[in-house]
This record gives structure tokens, C-alpha cells and sequence, in this order.
């Protein structure tokens, strides 16, 4: 057997030992000591600095850091056996200028990101990647996010160096699984596009109306030129050059049952399209080009069953009710932190679907993902989230030898503390890139995610 291979599963094992040992119950006597339980209780791992990160964030400067690896290998099928680790550390800053200089409403968000480690997709010969945190490059220069929000936070305006893959395209639960084909948002939808997303941000400006807690509605433009995915410029291309083309968004979200005291069960639809204006090459005819790319998506979850709902441990911009308005002002990036979402315990499915119609010009013409995301088992882990998800993503029909890549995946959250989670994770995939002459691929994994 493969000595990589041997040796992922020892690790992976050490692994699992270590996740049950977190999970232990107060009996435990490894874990019993009072110290080691304030550290978990913890907002994040370094605290407080003595005081001084709480006078920061009162002076209107806030920080965040977030590290988190995948460890996967597959054991059986594709195209070779491997293991691989990658890994994506994140430094986040934000300035609340109504704190620092009376200027209601007005936020600065600078980030930057270090990418390592490699992905085991190659070997495998999967489309989709199946460790989330991979990223091509090194160090990145992120978001430079200037929001300004006004009339009770009621529309927000943002313009600077943005994504689009933070908003558009993105479900909550799409968080607790590691396969890339729903990393964060729906992946097929940046296969086809220039889709500034994870560490690739581009020139943009985006509105956001919010009238209520249960209504969204979000459009952005940015600029389309693919030059400033060059991992070799790290993020630094600061040009704008609108001959390439720009992208063109808009999505429309409703939202129910999202804070504590409402009666009815935890909800939500979001239905968006998008419109590229660049250039595209004919997949049959690569001296062909053709103009413009259009698409549209659906997400949608629904709690089935509830259960009680946790005393949220988290910052208060990312507790379920807050608005947009207060997120974009705050360093923290949901899909980019160990905190636990703000839900009750209970069962939940949820689905999701993206079209895009031209077959001639893009790769994947549709995906459809759905799952379901139990929170609360066992019955004395509140925070622990089981997992399971179905994801087939279609490729066109111009494509001789492909047509669909399928994965199945299931895995378990364990929720350490508020900063830091671990989750054994289990993948099968089937025609990995769509290609019947590859064999189905089982991939065993492990992330872990912390928050400084």
C-alpha cells in the first residue's frame, strides 16, 4: 500500500482520537481543568489582549485572524493515490468611521490572505476539488471595502477593490462541507464567469437594500478583466481596464424565523442572475468567440425540525438577525471563521441550483446541490453540526466524454469552542471530471479552522 496513504490514515486517525477527546463530557479527566475550559469559552484563541483588542474596537478599529487546513487523501480511485494538505490563513482589518471621526455610517475593510499546501484534485482527476481551502498562489492583497450606510442602515453602498463570492451565489450551510463544489457559494457559476471570489478581489460597487430583517436585495458591477487573477501579481493588480468586460449581478433573498423569539421554523429563498459582457471562447471552435455569458441561480433552506436554540457565544454582527449593513462593517467574514452559526439545535435541508444556458461557452451549463445539516447531535453538543450533501454538476454537451461529476459527502462538526472547530470528513465521488474512464474516488479528510 501507498506509504503516503499509510500514513494520512494514522493522521487522519490521531485525528478522529483528538475530536472525540474535545467532545468528551466534564467527567473527563484530561479536560477538566479550569483554565483549558476559559480558553475555549473564549471569543477568540489570543482574547482580550489584556484589554487592549476591546479598546481598539471601542477607539472603531477592529482585527481578525483565521487559519484553517484540509488534510485529504484518496485511499481508492482516480487516477493515482495521495495525500495532500493546504492550508489559507486570513488578516482581516476594519475602521468604523462613525467611532473614529463622527462620520455616521462610513467603514474601511482591508484584507489580506497566505495560501500553502497543495490539493489532491489532480490525482484524483475531479473537477471540483474536494479540500475547500485550496488555493492556487501565496499571499494575497484581499478586499478594499469602503461601505457607507444610511437611513437606519436601510441601503449600503460599497465601492473599492470587492467580491462577489461573499454575497451572490451564497447559502450559510453551504460552511460545514469541505468539497469546493459549494465552497461558500455555487462553484460552478466562477467556472464559467470571472467571478471575484475567496482570494481574488476585484474593482466593483455594490448597493444593498434592506428594508426589514426578512427582505434582501443586493446588485453589484465589477470589473471583468481576468489579468488580476494572476496569482503571480498576489492580489496587487490594481488595474482597471473595462475593455475586458464587466460582471453584472443581482440577487433577491427572503429570509423567516431567523431570531430567537420568532415562532416559525428558520427559512430562507434567494433567487439571482448575472450577465458578463467579455468575450468567450466556443468550446467546438477555439478560433471562435463569442459575446456575453448570462446565468441564473435558486438557494433555499428550511428548518424541519426545531429544537431548543443555544445562548449565541459569537460577535453580534454575525448572530442570524443582524443586518447586512452590520456585517460589512466588521472584519469577520462568515465563511472565513471557526463561529458557530446562530440557529437552534434541529434538522435542516436545504438545496440549491445555477443554469447557464450557452452550452457552447460554458464549461458547467448547471449544478444542483442539496443536503441536510443536523445541529445538536449528540444531544449534549449544541454546537456539534452532522452533515450530509448530494452535489451533480453538468457538463456541456460539447465536451466529447464528459457529462456529469457527482459527490456525495458526509461529515461532523466537532465545535471545540467558539474560535475553533474540527470536522472528519468522508467523500465519494463519481466520474470525477465528468469521465466515465476514471475511476470513482473515496476521499477521507479532516479541516480545521481558528480564529485568533
Amino acid at each position: 500500500m501507498n506509504k503516503k496513504v499509510v500514513a494520512f490514515g494514522i493522521l487522519l486517525g490521531c485525528v478522529l482520537v483528538i475530536a472525540v477527546t474535545y467532545a468528551a463530557t466534564d467527567e473527563d479527566e484530561i479536560f477538566t481543568t479550569a483554565k483549558f475550559n476559559d480558553w475555549l469559552s473564549q471569543k477568540t484563541a489570543t482574547g482580550s489582549w489584556t484589554g487592549l483588542r476591546s479598546s481598539l474596537e471601542t477607539a472603531g478599529i477592529s482585527i481578525s485572524s483565521n487559519y484553517a487546513t484540509d488534510i485529504g487523501g484518496n485511499p481508492a480511485g482516480g487516477v493515482k493515490q495521495v495525500a495532500k494538505y493546504s492550508g489559507f490563513l486570513s488578516l482581516t482589518g476594519a475602521l468604523d468611521f462613525e467611532k473614529i471621526a463622527s462620520i455616521k455610517g462610513l467603514a474601511l475593510k482591508v484584507s489580506n490572505f497566505l495560501a500553502t499546501g497543495r490539493d489532491i484534485s489532480a490525482a484524483i482527476g475531479s473537477f471540483y476539488s474536494p479540500q475547500e481551502v485550496f488555493t492556487s498562489g501565496s499571499y494575497f492583497f484581499g478586499v478594499l471595502d469602503l461601505s457607507l450606510s444610511v437611513l437606519d442602515d436601510m441601503f449600503t453602498f460599497e465601492v473599492g477593490r470587492i467580491f462577489a463570492g461573499d454575497i451572490f451565489a451564497v447559502s450559510p450551510m453551504f460552511q460545514y462541507y469541505l468539497t469546493s463544489a459549494i465552497d461558500g457559494r455555487l462553484s460552478a457559476i466562477p467556472s464559467d464567469v470571472f467571478f471575484p471570489h475567496y482570494s481574488i478581489a476585484a474593482w466593483g460597487t455594490r448597493v444593498t437594500y434592506e428594508p426589514n430583517k426578512n427582505w434582501n436585495l443586493v446588485a453589484g458591477i465589477y470589473n471583468a478583466d481576468p489579468n488580476v487573477a494572476n496569482v503571480k501579481m498576489h492580489g496587487t493588480d490594481f488595474s482597471f481596464n473595462m475593455d475586458k468586460g464587466y460582471l453584472a449581478i443581482g440577487q433577491l433573498t427572503y429570509k423567516h424565523g431567523q431570531e430567537k423569539g420568532d415562532l416559525v421554523l428558520p427559512g430562507s429563498i434567494s433567487f439571482g442572475s448575472y450577465y458578463e459582457s467579455s468575450r468567450f471562447t466556443d468550446l467546438s471552435n477555439s478560433s471562435k468567440r463569442r459575446h456575453g455569458n448570462y446565468g441564473f441561480y435558486l438557494l433555499t433552506d428550511k428548518m424541519i425540525y426545531k429544537g431548543e436554540w443555544p445562548d449565541y457565544e459569537g460577535p453580534s454582527y454575525l448572530r442570524s438577525g443582524a443586518m447586512l449593513a452590520e456585517r460589512i462593517k466588521k472584519p469577520f467574514d462568515q465563511q472565513l471563521t471557526s463561529v458557530p452559526l446562530d440557529r437552534p439545535k434541529g434538522l435542516t435541508i436545504w438545496g440549491g441550483a445555477s443554469l447557464a444556458p450557452q452550452d457552447n461557452i460554458n464549461t458547467q451549463t448547471y449544478e444542483i446541490a442539496t443536503g441536510l445539516v443536523y445541529q445538536g447531535l449528540p444531544f449534549n453538543r449544541n454546537r456539534d453540526v452532522t452533515a450530509l450533501c448530494f452535489v451533480l454538476g453538468h457538463f456541456s454537451e460539447k465536451l466529447e466524454g464528459q457529462s456529469d461529476e457527482m459527490i456525495l459527502e458526509f461529515n461532523h462538526r466537532f465545535q471545540m469552542g467558539p474560535w475553533c472547530y474540527v470536522t472528519p470528513d468522508i467523500q465519494y465521488i463519481i466520474n470525477p471530471n465528468g469521465q466515465s474512464n476514471i475511476n470513482d474516488a473515496l476521499v477521507l479528510g479532516v479541516e480545521t479552522s481558528f480564529d485568533f
